[in-house]
């Protein structure tokens, strides 16, 4: 699986993952530009969420901090609560 295809899927299994805290979350497809998880906040905006590739592994760029993508249900309520606050 290609690095698209890698981030497509982690943003698909956090969506996933968002869902069951319950949250809200919206991927935007830019044309010519790689997707990006969208989290809406309490203030009315929107958040992104990043994905990128770090000595060989995936991790979540939240609010500027680094969270391991192997935690998905962690990071799912950790966004969820932020994003609430």
């Amino acid at each position: 699986m290609g690095p698209s295809e890698a981030r497509f899927a982690l943003f698909v299994r956090l969506m996933w993952e968002m869902r069951a805290v319950p949250a809200t979350t919206v991927m935007v497809f830019p044309h010519n530009a790689e997707p990006v998880l969208f989290v809406p906040c309490r203030a009315g905006h929107r958040e992104p969420v990043l994905a990128v590739r770090r000595r060989g592994c995936w991790r979540l760029v939240w609010r500027g901090v680094e969270l391991e993508a192997d935690r998905l249900e962690l990071v799912a309520r950790r966004i969820a609560t932020e994003a609430a606050a």
